[in-house]
């Protein structure tokens, strides 16, 4: 079985692939990407039976043209904020440091990469109540990772942590669960956005064969679940 996966889930799915196969000897192989990136290699006819999405919309298109049969929210994920430690000393607010003017703000590229699109979604509602400090963010966002002409991020390194490290950013808007991680690296800080204010990023499976059926249900059951949640995932509301 051959699976296509969001890059955001390599890890938890990773550790979900090592337990399922202590019992089912299956060979399973796995591709990471930006979902918009694969669903786009799906289309064009490259073998896939189970794709994992970080949206709902790329499986559902899959399923409008009769690519794929089935399709499932699975888990849940959420925004947060990276940034240097100096710069979240100073900006203790979320908002507050998205309004510094010096500040270069990174994200994903939207429409290739979900990532991209949910940050769009908390611009739309900061929008709502301040639409000038929403032009003034839009206007010092680049759309760094996550293209289909964005470069590689180095091995070993997470993008938020290659961007600011490298000065292509001050500051990355990316998924929550990667805090984890963020909080081990030196000189590096996160900030939370709250949950009001926040984006509920649904991930979605698009079962293209019936391969997929056996590890589908295994991704949906409570063991699964808690791995992703362990992994800084949210379940599904």
């Amino acid at each position: 079985m051959h699976i296509m996966a969001a890059g955001s889930l390599r890890g938890a799915l990773t550790a979900i692939l090592t337990r399922f196969q202590q019992t089912d000897e299956s060979v399973i192989t796995c591709e990471f990407g930006p979902a918009g990136l694969l669903r786009q290699k799906i289309e064009t006819g490259e073998h896939c039976d189970l794709f994992l999405s970080a949206n709902e919309s790329h499986p559902l298109s899959l399923m409008q043209q009769n690519i794929a049969y089935a399709t499932f929210p699975f888990i849940a994920n959420r925004l947060g904020i990276t940034t240097t430690a100096q710069l979240a000393e100073k900006y203790p607010n979320w908002l507050q440091l998205l309004s510094a003017p010096e500040v270069i703000i990174g994200t994903s590229t939207p429409h290739d990469d979900p990532c991209g699109d949910y940050v769009a979604q908390l611009y739309g509602k900061i929008r709502l109540n301040h639409p000038q400090l929403a032009n003034d963010i839009q206007a010092r966002t680049r759309h760094l990772v996550g293209g289909k002409n964005s470069p590689a991020i180095p091995s070993g390194q997470l993008a938020s942590q290659w961007l600011i490290e490298s000065h292509q950013a001050d500051l990355f808007i990316g998924y929550h669960h990667y805090q984890q991680k963020i909080a081990k690296l030196p000189n590096l800080a996160t900030l939370p956005i709250p949950n009001h204010d926040n984006i509920q990023a649904i991930y979605a499976m698009a079962l293209i064969t019936k391969k997929a059926e056996i590890f589908a249900n295994y991704l949906l059951q409570f063991e699964s679940q808690q791995f992703f949640i362990e992994h800084g995932f949210t379940g599904l509301q």
